[in-house]
């Protein structure tokens, strides 16, 4: 294209390997500089709005329909949840023991050949929202000893859109379970699971004020004079080098 020009840079270049230097590390720099305003950007997003909710979780153990509560589930996350975000969310929960009646009504699904469910509502913020629910074999909960393992399946809003339960028993045993006519403590372990994206549930816009506004501007982490203008510093410092190598091309 134009040969005279390249020319007058790679003498530049050569003549001046301090300005070379010195653009190379401003590159560097520039990046680095940019790099980290967006890990600090991510981060933010990362921690910010986190939504702490408890769930009820409720169990059939008569078998008819008629849910009561067992104890409580809490979710811990962020109101989007976004691929790095997910490291932040969260589920616990609460461990319960069964009183004498509630084993006996559950020996009762066992010699029933019956199911034992449980459920809890979808969404964390609404407990009138629809429920996801789980069952296994109530003699196999017992052949593990009462030992459950639950994974709820997250979406990206925080909503629940599934719920994994099983036993680290696989079927049940030949001969017939009989619980002893006292308490039985549950042993629970929960874990959470994101899935792909779902439905977006519609949630009302809320408008903000003239000072929220504000306040959102004034913590917004200010710039550096360099993050600002390194653009024009490194266009400067080329600029200087093809003058310099222009000089001394002319003496």
């Amino acid at each position: 294209g134009r040969p005279g020009a390249v020319n007058l840079v790679e003498s530049s270049m050569r003549r001046s390997p301090l300005v070379v230097a010195l653009l190379l590390g401003l590159l560097v720099l520039a990046g680095a500089s940019l790099d980290l305003d967006d890990d600090e950007d991510e981060n933010r997003g990362d921690t910010s709005d986190q939504n702490v909710a408890s769930v009820v979780l409720e169990h059939d153990l008569k078998g008819n329909g008629e849910w009561t509560p067992r104890g409580k589930l809490t979710y811990t996350g962020p109101k989007m949840v976004t691929s790095k975000s997910k490291r932040l969310v969260s589920v616990r929960v609460e461990q319960v023991e069964l009183t004498s009646d509630q084993a006996q009504q559950f020996q009762a699904l066992i010699d029933g050949g019956r199911q034992y469910r449980v459920r809890m509502q979808s969404n964390v913020n609404d407990p009138n929202s629809a429920k996801v629910s789980a069952s296994i074999p109530a003699c196999m909960l017992a052949a593990a000893k009462f030992h459950e393992i639950y994974r709820v399946h997250v979406d990206q809003y925080g909503h629940i859109r599934g719920l994994w339960y099983q036993t680290l028993a696989t079927e049940c045993p030949p001969e017939a379970v009989k619980l002893a006519a006292e308490p039985v403590q549950l042993v629970t372990s929960v874990s959470v699971d994101m899935e792909g994206r779902g439905p977006r549930l519609a949630v009302e816009p809320k408008a903000k004020s003239p000072e929220q506004t504000i306040e959102e501007e004034k913590a917004k982490p200010q710039q550096t004079f360099f993050q600002k203008y390194w653009m024009y510093i490194i266009g400067g410092v080329v600029l200087v080098s093809l003058l310099q190598g222009e000089d001394d091309k002319g003496g």
